[in-house]
């Protein structure tokens, strides 16, 4: 494999200012089989051990990656040394989020047919070899453009490797635009590099947004360090949806709070046309209520006079201490009498007297209570009032005498 010089021209980063495409000719890379029986989640210990087994230098010293994909029977593995970074100017590479090779903004690219795919950047020429239906180039051959001779390298580049396939289809791009989502995933806008608009439309892939998992293994910062910074997001990912569903909740909680002020102002309201209202309501209400007491007068002739006046006469013929002092006369001429009596004898005698006097009929009680001396009763009669009939003065007549004759008559 061609292995330029480094050049002391640092690629400038990504307009998302985060995300840090490095020049492809500062790599070796290897295509390395994937064994039959390996699991998704031992790849990258195999690509440890692989590394370890073919590079020149310690693991350790190494900034490594690799392009991955289970529909792929090969992994695309890249390593540099950190020296060769720090060289080229690329020092401080913990401060981005995306650290990787420009080749490596092709990540997720699958073409309908063999392609072979040029990929153009400020300094950097990479030719990868896409077979039919797989997201990972199964060949990649990177080399420098210190001259800006973009034909020449590629030239030098199909000469290094003979046995790329003469019937696959071509494709000549650069990156574009690289993005940055809300969840810090990186996407890559590819341009066409010939201004060839079926170029662009071949395979229609030219935007290209690698999952969270590929971005990790593509980026080359060591391993300890993704596993420190991957856990380091997580948690601020979850504690910035934590904070927005706390923005949430209060925001929720401040329009309850003003809907029940609302509330409170409109019950305020409410009240205030209550209360402003209320007398004329009473006012209302003692009418209906005299009009349902008129009606029942005019309905059950109540005859409240009449009902005292013919209890107080009982009491007053029986001469027996009974003292009177509340009485209510109630509709279906229902009277209650509370009072004082100097005896439970004397309240029995005027209560036979009510009942025998065919005006009242006891309801309910007597009910009594004696203290000190004193007897204390209660009780309710119902009325039948009784019309007295006035007697009839007989009138006097004058009856003339039968057998009068007349003064004239006589003379006869």
């Amino acid at each position: 494999m061609k292995d330029a010089a480094p050049t002391l021209t640092p690629t400038e980063p990504a307009p998302a200012e985060q995300v840090l495409v490095l020049p492809g000719y500062l790599f070796f890379i290897e295509t390395i089989l994937v064994p039959v029986d390996l699991e998704p989640a031992e790849i990258p210990d195999f690509i440890e051990l692989s590394l370890e087994s073919i590079a020149p230098f310690p693991i350790e010293q190494l900034n490594w990656g690799f392009l991955y994909n289970e529909d792929a029977p090969t992994i695309l593995v890249y390593a540099t040394h950190r020296d060769r970074l720090k060289n080229a100017g690329y020092n401080d590479l913990q401060a981005y989020a995306w650290v990787l090779p420009d080749f490596a903004t092709l990540t997720g690219a699958c073409f309908p047919d063999q392609t072979l795919v040029t990929l153009e950047s400020a300094n950097n020429l990479s030719l990868l070899l896409f077979d039919k239906g797989v997201s990972i180039p199964h060949i990649a051959l990177v080399a420098s453009l210190a001259n800006g001779d973009v034909d020449q390298a590629l030239k030098e580049l199909m000469a290094s490797a003979p046995d790329l396939p003469k019937a696959a289809a071509t494709l000549r791009v650069r990156t574009g635009a690289i993005g940055l989502s809300e969840q810090g995933l990186a996407s890559f806008n590819q341009e066409s590099a010939d201004d060839s608009s079926s170029a662009l439309e071949y395979g229609a892939w030219t935007t290209l947004a690698p999952t969270e998992a590929q971005l990790w293994q593509s980026d080359v910062r060591s391993a300890d360090f993704k596993l420190t910074e991957r856990s380091t997001r997580r948690l601020g990912t979850l504690l910035m949806r934590i904070t927005a569903w706390a923005a949430i909740f209060a925001l929720v909680l401040v329009g309850i709070e003003i809907l029940l002020l609302a509330s409170q102002a409109w019950l305020s309201t409410v009240d205030k046309q209550i209360e402003s209202q209320r007398t004329a309501v009473l006012m209302i209400e003692d009418k209906q209520a005299l009009m349902v007491k008129l009606e029942q007068v005019a309905k059950n002739e109540l005859r409240p006079i009449a009902i005292l006046d013919a209890a107080n006469n009982i009491r007053l013929k029986l001469k027996l201490g009974i003292e009177y002092d509340n009485v209510i006369v109630e509709g279906e001429n229902h009277i209650t009498i509370e009072g004082k009596a100097t005896s439970i004898n004397a309240l029995n005698s005027y209560t036979d007297s009510l009942k025998q006097s065919d005006q009242f009929t006891l309801i309910a009680g007597p009910e009594l209570f004696t203290r000190a001396g004193e007897t204390t009763f209660k009780v309710t009669l119902a009325y039948t009032h009784i019309q007295v009939v006035a007697p009839v003065e007989a009138k006097e007549t004058q009856v003339a005498p039968e057998n009068t004759t007349s003064t004239e008559e006589a003379k006869i």
